[in-house]
């Protein structure tokens, strides 16, 4: 994966976020997991949100477990948070219906922070709508990026 540059991030006046980071998982079992996750992806005034959003999940050998991408259908940008969700379209990867919810915190000078969750795997599409993990989901673990990074611009 290579990182979009900002002049392809988002049109003037556009909500935005894109970058690429790694974040090394904790929970038990996934421990030493690398994801690398990859996005560019903007949202006009008027809510319509496009992008794309990629995923590279390693083993902790390296072997890959998982990878592919998944078009961005919502994001809400809140000073240095974006909020989105990608879904991964039909025919495309081994899951069906398989969608991810993210939350990016750009840190600016500091590491950004991810958390994420994923739905699907089954036969109703999964929901298209933003997930604010801290209403929708207390709890769910934030990863520090420990390599690359991400901008989160309002618009």
């Amino acid at each position: 994966m290579t990182t979009p540059s900002a002049a392809q991030a988002a049109p003037p006046g556009n909500a935005g976020v894109f970058g690429v980071g790694q974040v090394v998982l904790t929970q038990p079992d996934a421990v030493g997991h690398r994801v690398w996750f990859g996005v560019l992806a903007s949202a006009d005034a008027a809510g319509s949100s496009r992008g794309r959003f990629w995923f590279r999940h390693l083993l902790p050998d390296g072997s890959v477990l998982a990878q592919g991408w998944a078009e961005v259908t919502c994001l809400q940008v809140t000073g240095d948070v974006a909020l989105f969700t990608a879904v991964v379209p039909e025919g495309v990867g081994v899951v069906k219906n398989h969608a991810f919810a993210m939350k990016v915190i750009d840190g600016g000078a500091r590491p950004d922070q991810v958390a994420f969750i994923q739905a699907g795997g089954g036969p109703d599409r999964p929901p298209a709508r933003c997930i604010d993990f801290d209403v929708e989901h207390p709890g769910q673990p934030y990863h520090q990026v420990r390599a690359g990074g991400y901008a989160v611009h309002g618009g």
